[in-house]
């Protein structure tokens, strides 16, 4: 996801302070102007940009309107929050995800066949990729944390392009062990129907024959970051 402005990142810590990213929360701009130290003007306009962005949205409340932080902002505060801590913390060195299997929409296939991003795939891997992707539904809040912490690390990195006319986004990858020590590569794509609670995978071999994987098992992921 791309970046907001940082006088904006504010204002979005402030409604996740008041439980916005919960539901909506009544508030003035008068009021939200005074958390930040800043003018009623200014707050306004914050919020404005905030909502043209589709990372928050606003309704009336009575005299009051009420705000709401989107998914797409959530996203985003947590992309921020992960950054933050991996900072202060330090690099993390690996990550181990453990998430229920799922069947995702089925467009894992065609995407990795084409062959510009196969061939990139092939060159991550050290083989030619399966056709499709192995999707985990994460279990924890936490494992979303860390999810959202490993999309704000370097990868290796899949370029984007073009064909007739249609773009193609970039991706990162991460290498992966799956289930009993299987090769694979998690994929952070940049722009996605998942959310951070999915964490999907390629690998040289059709993960779910190798293991004998179903809907509904657990599959434990060890990342290298």
């Amino acid at each position: 996801m791309d970046k907001i402005k940082p006088v904006l990142v504010p204002t979005m810590v402030e409604l996740v302070k008041l439980g916005a990213h919960l539901n909506y929360v009544p508030l003035s701009t008068a009021e939200l102007a005074e958390r930040l130290g800043q003018s009623q003007q200014a707050a306004s306009q914050h919020l404005q940009e905030l909502e043209s962005l589709g990372l928050v949205e606003r309704r009336r409340a009575g005299p009051k309107f009420a705000a709401k932080i989107t998914g797409s902002g959530l996203t985003l505060v947590r992309e921020y929050y992960s950054a933050l801590k991996a900072a202060l913390e330090g690099k993390v060195k690996g990550m181990t995800f453990t998430g229920r299997v799922f069947r995702g929409l089925g467009e894992g296939a065609y995407y990795i066949g084409l062959e510009a991003y196969k061939r990139q795939f092939s060159k991550v891997l050290g083989a030619d990729p399966f056709l499709g992707t192995l999707n985990l539904k994460l279990e924890t809040p936490v494992q979303v944390e860390q999810k959202a912490q490993l999309r704000t690390m370097d990868g290796i990195r899949i370029e984007g392009f073009e064909r007739d006319g249609r773009t193609y986004g970039g991706a990162r990858c991460y290498l992966a062990k799956v289930g009993r020590d299987v090769p694979g590569a998690v994929l952070v794509i940049d722009r996605t129907h998942y959310d951070d609670s999915v964490l999907e995978i390629i690998s040289p071999v059709y993960l779910r024959e190798k293991l004998g994987l179903k809907d509904g098992d657990l599959v434990e992921v060890k990342v290298s970051c």
